[in-house]
């Protein structure tokens, strides 16, 4: 009978830990664009540059996002952009306007 090798039970466990539902809407959407960069392999200078902004802001954010996720290294972060691409690209949802009251006059009109 065949057995699988002692480290796929460690890996099985490692990838169902990651694809746990993490808490994404609490990332920013500047740390959701370096995550996804991450995700593509960028270094921070790459990403800086590509982003317009310092290599130090991309470290702070890359910080951030992995303390968010509660993942330990880029790598994590990486696979997690992966499995979760879906709901990292996701808008939020803004409340759709309330509809216009017909009945109202419009600032600084005047009803004749």
């Amino acid at each position: 009978m065949l057995s699988a090798p002692p480290h796929t039970s460690a890996c099985l466990c490692a990838a169902s830990t990651l694809r746990a539902p993490r808490d994404l809407k609490t990332l920013t959407a500047r740390e959701r664009s370096v995550l996804l960069l991450v995700a593509l392999g960028m270094g921070n200078a790459p990403i800086a540059r590509r982003l317009g902004i310092t290599e130090r802001t991309v470290k702070k954010h890359v910080t951030a996002l992995l303390g968010k996720l509660r993942v330990a290294s880029r790598l994590e972060a990486a696979l997690i952009a992966h499995l979760q691409h879906h709901e990292i690209c996701r808008r939020p949802t803004a409340e759709p306007p309330a509809p216009e009251n017909p009945w109202q006059a419009a600032p600084g009109a005047a009803w004749v």
